[in-house]
């Protein structure tokens, strides 16, 4: 778990976008033959090359060929961002989950007669996962001499969670008015448990629309898969064995077993990087978060066309 700063966010972003533009150049070496192939004028009835797969027209070592590399490409992209993402939000939901502690550990500690900056140094000895090292930085600032409304807004910069910041609100505008604070902080520990209760049941409410984007693709991606295999591959052996009985000198053919498979692949390559992004936005609220969905429905894509697909034809 991290915390992503707008410059490590910008940081992030300038990495892939290089890689992608290193990626871009690779993929010009696979991508230049294959568009050459499936742009060819007339294909004669004997010419096999018609009913050639991309795997066929170019390789590399005879290991990766051109959906390999639009993977990686669009991997190089996406997956050091959805990492980061992920591992912000990771960093949050902890910081988050945590407060409902605190604010039960300070209003504990004032009932014993501790006044409310002791309270904090108190409970910084404790710990809450991701807060407890910018709780610990509060408590020092505040053994320093540094007011404690400074320490604590100071706090809200590290640990800017929406719900940090309205719960140091809370802690700031008691202290200020003072009287019975530790039944403030017992209504703030019930306020931000019933909040977290009901961001947890939202959550679980959208869960299963996550699964049901992951089923779409799924059945999107068998439907483009069957449609090659057992359309559209049938449907041009029998042209060409047609054209073959007649005699025919050339012929221009509508369209060839790589371009096809080129176009679905790409079709499910586009599905599934906004399909991630959709669920991210139902899921978790953040379209941001959907770029790990991104990267799992682009796995799912490649493992399917790669096995179903190249594997058997």
């Amino acid at each position: 778990m991290a915390k992503l700063t707008k410059k490590r966010e910008q940081r992030i972003w300038i990495l892939s976008g290089f890689l992608f533009i290193i990626m871009i150049g690779a993929a010009i070496y696979f991508y230049i033959p294959a568009i050459a192939h499936i742009l060819q004028d007339a294909i004669t009835p004997d010419d096999s090359s018609y009913l050639n797969t991309i795997r066929d027209i170019i390789t590399f070592e005879d290991v990766f060929d051109i959906m390999d590399v639009t993977v990686v490409t669009v991997l190089a992209l996406i997956l050091i961002p959805a990492m980061a993402y992920h591992s912000d939000q990771k960093w949050r939901d902890n910081i988050d989950d945590h407060i409902p502690s605190l604010l039960r550990e300070i209003a504990d500690a004032q009932k014993t007669g501790l006044p409310l900056p002791r309270a904090i140094l108190e409970a910084s000895k404790h710990q809450y996962g991701a807060l407890t090292p910018e709780l610990k930085k509060m408590a020092a600032k505040i053994s320093w001499g540094i007011p404690f409304s400074n320490a604590l807004r100071s706090l809200t910069v590290t640990a800017d969670t929406p719900l940090m910041k309205r719960t140091s609100l809370l802690i700031l505008e008691a202290e200020r008015s003072g009287g019975a604070i530790e039944d403030v902080f017992e209504s703030a520990h019930k306020h931000v448990s019933e909040i977290l209760g009901l961001k947890r049941e939202r959550l679980g409410a959208m869960k299963p629309y996550r699964w049901i984007i992951y089923a779409s693709f799924i059945v999107f991606s068998l439907v483009m898969i069957i449609l090659l295999v057992s359309f559209f591959q049938k449907l041009a052996i029998q042209m060409v064995e047609a054209l073959a009985n007649e005699q025919t000198p050339s012929a221009n053919l509508p369209f060839n077993i790589a371009g096809l498979q080129l176009l679905f692949f790409h079709l499910m390559v586009i599905e599934a990087i906004f399909a991630g992004l959709i669920a991210g936005k139902m899921g978790q609220g953040n379209a941001k978060l959907g770029l790990r969905d991104s990267c799992i429905l682009l796995g799912i894509c490649y493992v399917f066309f790669k096995i179903a697909i190249i594997l058997n034809l």
